[in-house]
């Protein structure tokens, strides 16, 4: 396998996770981002390379970064989140940062929930 395919497939999957969590069909998906179904299923799947601006279109219809499509274990990606959550809890009583991180938990799920219902 290329050098270009073995990055691909990983890729790939990671759209196919995200499409999934969405709840929504490759042929949706595949609209939102303005592709053919075939070309997604292909890149589903590794098997096509793509380009930026197809990658920015797929990104915004799953509402995901391309920073998790591209590369999920960057520190840099991870770390400024878990930064932030941090200097928000950094002085809270251990209940008080557990509901600060359920209440996260929450609102996130309430945004997935209504983007499904938008789209």
């Amino acid at each position: 396998m290329s050098d270009t395919k073995e990055k691909l497939v990983p890729i790939g999957e990671r759209i196919r996770q995200a499409r999934k969590e969405l709840d929504i069909s490759q042929t949706e998906l595949a609209e939102r981002a303005n592709i053919s179904v075939p070309y997604l299923s292909k890149i589903e799947m590794g098997k096509s390379d793509f380009g930026v601006s197809v990658l920015i279109r797929i990104s915004e219809a799953l509402k995901v970064s391309t920073d998790n499509l591209l590369r999920p274990d960057i520190p840099e990606t991870t770390a400024l989140n878990a930064s932030d959550l941090s200097k928000v809890i950094e002085g809270c009583t251990p209940n008080e940062a557990a509901s600060i991180i359920e209440t996260a938990k929450n609102m996130q799920k309430a945004f997935i929930e209504a983007h499904k219902d938008k789209n």
